[in-house]
């Protein structure tokens, strides 16, 4: 997996996450139905996709990091 592979699955992830957080705060702050989550989702979507795609490939990093630690793989680095 690439580093471009990683920054669309954190910036998919991290779009559904705004998206529904934003559709949440959106309702409190516009107490009109459906406008109040559709303006919060569409807020929260772009929001949460940007911080997705820049946080996405350093948590995918440390995660493949920990379980190949849990594997007893050692990193490429430190093999050669």
């Amino acid at each position: 997996m690439n580093d471009h592979d990683k920054e669309e699955i954190g910036k998919v992830a991290g779009m559904g996450a705004g998206m529904l957080g934003g559709a949440r705060l959106g309702q409190l702050v516009i107490p009109i139905p459906i406008v109040g989550s559709f303006a919060g989702a569409v807020v929260g979507g772009a929001l949460g996709s940007e911080a997705g795609k820049r946080a996405g490939k350093v948590i995918l990093d440390a995660g493949t990091g920990f379980l190949d630690g849990i594997r007893g793989r050692r990193p490429e680095a430190d093999s050669a």
